[in-house]
């Protein structure tokens, strides 16, 4: 099989990538850095309309709504993608989600600005979250069924660090002498809609993924024969490749067989993994590492970083150049992470991110209540490094290496739905425990995440070495060996995982 990808490969895979990552991570923090001046919007729009002002208790509860309703929206957007990827090709789920951008961008720019009204700005929110929800589903799937499987790493790779420097540009455009000002924040909320207007703009000369065609063909019972050369899907195939043509058509021969043999692998469903013991445990599992990520805090820090950083004392036109620097930090650990990745796998790096986050969310917690300002920065940079070596980078990777080929489908959707329930919650509540109890917030953080180490140390096994070599089982198999296998995830044997070729769901990422 070929290692090389052609130019116009790693185009369509690089564009696809920072078209959507980008700029909806941009739009994640972009109420950070401007959350005096939305404040004053807010108050504003009160005057506007019932000519008194906002008191802080409703102005933190609109701000704090519109930051949890892209989570909301992307909970929903999670729920939907499965479906939408069952009656609409990659390209069309696409095209929808750089649509649905445009116009949160629409209702959360000059709608919400001329019009005085904070409801669209919630809304443009809540739009932009569901945009996300299938973004980040279905631009992992696009870049794994477009580049050589040899190269899916490398292309899929950037994406954390794509989304970090999203974050950190978000915070840089939201400083006040840029674009957070009072006149000019409806800008930094409607520039993300140009990277949706470009895609939408060249969408006619971005095509289709090989397998995608190649199953439109199955079904129409066109590749029966051998002689394909003249299909859409090889001549796809060879356009994306820089290889002879022996090796693509190996590959594309390849992609087939692969295609078939999913085909004839029996999926379970959520009833079946609740009622199957030994599938009801590698379901547990997974779902203690997607909320392993989430129990750092991750949305408590990155969407009221800025208030962090004024809570320890430094000053606010200071903090949101700190934050800045923080996504940065956070993006470059994720790139030297990657290699260190391959040699020591998922789980220990799992491991090692989520120790390192407890000792920094703890040392954060002090050093808000002691007004340390130096202990603060140190934390966060702390922080940063634990979770972008551990959890962030490996979550979804550790995932899929646990679960087995039967019910991974169904048990990693069902844990991204999880996943996003837990990020409203976290993104909505956060502001007022931090109202009650300060810097002792943190400390709550701390404590899900020891359990989760205790967990994932004691309950899961490495499966690093071992997972390429074992082989897949339907349902009916899983149930006639049951007795034998129902301890994969806590006895000290070699667990039952499924077969790992390739890790499509590797860069899920849901920050």
């Amino acid at each position: 099989m070929t290692k090389d990808n052609s130019k116009y490969c790693t185009f369509v895979t690089i564009f696809s990538q920072v078209s959507v990552f980008l700029p909806l991570a941009l739009n994640a923090v972009a109420l950070n850095p401007i959350d005096e001046v939305i404040t004053e919007f807010i108050n504003e729009t009160y005057q506007h309309r019932w000519n008194i002002t906002v008191n802080n208790e409703d102005a933190l509860f609109i701000i704090t709504l519109a930051q949890s309703m892209l989570m909301v929206g992307s909970l929903v957007g999670a729920f939907a993608a499965r479906y939408t990827l069952m009656i609409m090709s990659r390209r069309t789920n696409l095209v929808l989600v750089h649509f649905m951008s445009v116009v949160s961008c629409v209702l959360m720019s000059p709608v919400a600005f001329y019009c005085k009204s904070y409801e669209t700005l919630i809304a443009g929110r809540l739009i932009n979250g569901f945009a996300r929800g299938i973004g980040f589903t279905v631009v992992p799937l696009i870049v794994a069924e477009t580049t050589s499987r040899a190269t899916l790493a490398l292309f899929q790779a950037p994406t954390v660090a794509i989304m970090d420097l999203g974050s950190a540009a978000g915070n840089i455009l939201g400083y006040p002498i840029v674009l957070g000002s009072g006149d000019r924040w409806p800008y930094l909320l409607g520039i993300s809609g140009i990277f949706s207007v470009a895609y939408l703009c060249l969408v006619p000369w971005l095509p289709e993924t090989p397998t995608y065609l190649i199953l439109q063909e199955e079904k129409s019972a066109k590749t029966t024969t051998k002689n394909y050369s003249n299909f859409p899907s090889f001549h796809l195939l060879r356009k994306l490749r820089s290889g002879d043509l022996e090796t693509v058509r190996k590959e594309y021969e390849d992609i087939k067989d692969e295609i078939y043999a999913d085909l004839q692998i029996t999926k379970a469903s959520l009833k079946e993994i609740f009622t199957t013991k030994r599938y009801r445990r590698q379901f547990f599992g997974a779902l203690v590492i997607y909320f392993s990520f989430q129990s750092t805090g991750i949305q408590a820090i990155v969407l009221y970083t800025d208030k962090i950083f004024h809570e320890a004392g430094i000053p606010y036109n200071q903090a949101t150049l700190y934050t800045a620097g923080f996504f940065i930090v956070m993006a470059l650990i994720c790139f030297a992470s990657t290699p260190i990745l391959k040699r020591f796998g998922s789980r220990k790096m799992t491991l090692f991110g989520l120790v390192v986050t407890a000792f920094a969310l703890a040392m954060l917690s002090a050093s808000i209540e002691l007004k340390l300002a130096y202990g603060s920065i140190a934390a966060i940079v702390l922080y940063a490094f634990g979770v972008s070596s551990g959890p962030l980078l490996c979550y979804a990777a550790l995932a899929s290496e646990i679960t087995s080929q039967v019910i991974r489908p169904t048990a990693l959707w069902s844990c991204g739905i999880c996943y996003y329930a837990m990020a409203s919650t976290v993104s909505f509540v956060t502001p007022y425990t931090v109202d009650w109890i300060g810097g002792y917030t943190y400390l709550i953080f701390v404590g899900l995440v020891v359990l989760d180490v205790i967990y994932i140390k004691f309950a899961i096994q490495d499966t690093s070495a071992s997972s390429m070599l074992t082989p897949r089982i339907t349902i009916e198999e899983a149930t006639s060996t049951e007795d034998d296998e129902s301890t994969s995830l806590l006895s000290g044997k070699k667990p039952f995982y499924g077969a790992r070729e390739h890790d499509d769901t590797h860069f899920e990422k849901h920050i």
